[in-house]
């Protein structure tokens, strides 16, 4: 009987403790952190000539900070946010949907909020993901390059 109502009294807490302070046990990316990421991207795309744009998202794949680059096409602001996206809500590299389906598996398209391109990479704090950055320029060994790089400034 003890043990019955001990269970109980734990589950009432877990329930009635506000979002607030669940939140706080788990560690969140902050803007000053997704600026780290963002001029890390910029650092790398001027060592490589290049422009484009940068997307750092939440957890929950949702905007934090966003950069396009001077010269970069129209196109890479939906590119940058959906790898990032697919990244964050995904808990790996965009890279790994486009190899999916570069090896035939064609299901990979309809994975919900999953876009098969390279450049988005998951941001860790305390092993665990927190967000994601997508970049999006001319080349694809840039995207790759330069959204592994900035991931590794948060580590």
């Amino acid at each position: 009987m003890k043990k019955s109502l001990l269970s109980l009294i734990c589950a009432a807490g877990v329930l009635l403790t506000p979002p607030c302070v669940m939140a706080a046990l788990h560690p969140e990316l902050d803007n000053a952190q997704a600026h780290q990421v963002i001029n890390s991207v910029k650092a790398t795309l001027t060592q490589q000539h290049s422009t484009g744009c940068v997307a750092v998202v939440n957890a929950d794949g949702k905007l934090l900070a966003f950069d396009r680059f001077d010269g970069s096409p129209a196109g890479c602001v939906d590119a940058a946010i959906g790898k990032a996206q697919t990244s964050a809500l995904y808990h790996a590299p965009s890279l790994k949907f486009m190899q999916r389906l570069q090896g035939g598996e064609t299901t990979v398209l309809a994975i919900p909020h999953a876009v098969p391109l390279g450049g988005g990479y998951p941001l860790t704090l305390s092993g665990e993901v927190v967000g994601a950055v997508g970049v999006s320029t001319p080349k694809q060994d840039i995207d790759n390059q330069a959204s592994e790089t900035a991931a590794s400034v948060l580590k």
